[in-house]
């Protein structure tokens, strides 16, 4: 393993830590032992209403108001790829789309890879692979299956060429600035085809804005004014360019499409959650050279997820006074 570069090799890091790993379980026992005991700050109860509950969910005590914690959407930014994911999950259970999100963030697309070799990391996209295989075989129609599971695929050939920045990090060439409507729909806007012209038909004025873009102090604002204007300027040099432009974007896809998926995971049983798990378990035995306690720690996050699915949602709870 390469000497880690993130925020990890910080010395004081390795302190930051949730404080149940702090302590000692003779310490945690004497805390559970000695809780009931103490007297409430407050002895009148506070309602809690029943329906901010989903099924499953724990009840908090009396006092406390709990927040369900809903799984950000990624977006990468091309619109045929999130896009399908968005036509899969609308209409579905908010529990399905926290899971699928938490897949794209934590097993396809994380930003951070601190401790993970490569094999891993290409070994952690493939399991995020099975895992969305086995969400579309259970909580998809037939209708949505195919194109969630090529959109899915599409995101973990995407992470699979992926560079390391440093150690740690990750450049994935990803969108950061994404353009959705009130929807959830993917538009990629007219800057790309802006771009693609100014570089075809003015060279100099696309060095200009690359230097602009780079030098920039104020987040690329100057940046994006100077293209705006060349776009007013040369409306009919973009008209011209969209067909070119397009036929790149086709010839990108396709050559995504041929970039091989790690295997180590692949064909688990998604038939039911017990049999998925357990497949999962058995291909870990076989493989070689992964760090087996990473994965098994990973699997152990989906066993107790309520109805059948991968992640449970987060429940926190905030005592009032």
């Amino acid at each position: 393993m390469n000497p880690c570069t993130c925020y990890h090799s910080v010395p004081g890091a390795d302190k930051i830590r949730p404080w149940q790993e702090q302590i000692s379980s003779e310490q945690m026992e004497s805390i559970r032992k000695n809780f009931p005991s103490v007297k409430p700050m407050k002895e009148t109860s506070l309602e809690v209403k029943t329906d901010a509950f989903s099924a499953g969910a724990p009840k908090p005590a009396p006092g406390e108001i709990a927040v369900l914690h809903h799984v950000t959407p990624f977006y990468t930014g091309y619109a045929g790829i999130d896009n399908a994911i968005t036509d899969a999950l609308r209409g579905k259970s908010q529990e399905l789309k926290d899971n699928v999100y938490q897949i794209i963030w934590n097993d396809l697309l994380p930003h951070n890879v601190h401790g993970l070799e490569e094999e891993d990391r290409l070994a952690l996209i493939g399991l995020g692979v099975e895992k969305a295989g086995y969400l579309a075989e259970n909580f998809l129609d037939d209708k949505s299956k195919a194109g969630f599971m090529e959109a899915m695929c599409s995101i973990a050939r995407i992470a699979t060429k992926g560079k390391r920045v440093g150690t740690c990090e990750m450049d994935y060439g990803v969108k950061h600035a994404v353009c959705i409507d009130g929807n959830g729909y993917v538009h990629e806007g007219s800057m790309e085809e802006t771009l693609f012209a100014m570089e075809r038909e003015s060279p100099k004025d696309y060095e200009t804005y690359k230097k602009m873009w780079k030098s920039s102090k104020n987040n690329g604002t100057d940046a994006v004014l100077f293209a705006l204007e060349w776009s007013l300027k040369n409306l009919s040099l973009i008209a011209e360019n969209r067909e070119a432009l397009q036929k790149r974007k086709d010839e990108q896809y396709e050559k995504l499409q041929s970039v091989k998926l790690d295997s180590t995971f692949a064909g688990a049983d998604t038939s039911s959650k017990e049999k998925f798990l357990a497949s999962i378990r058995e291909r870990l035995k076989a493989a070689s050279g992964l760090q087996v306690d990473f994965f098994l720690e990973r699997i152990a996050r989906m066993t107790d997820a309520p109805e059948g699915y991968l992640y449970g949602r987060t429940l926190r709870l905030v005592g009032r006074v």
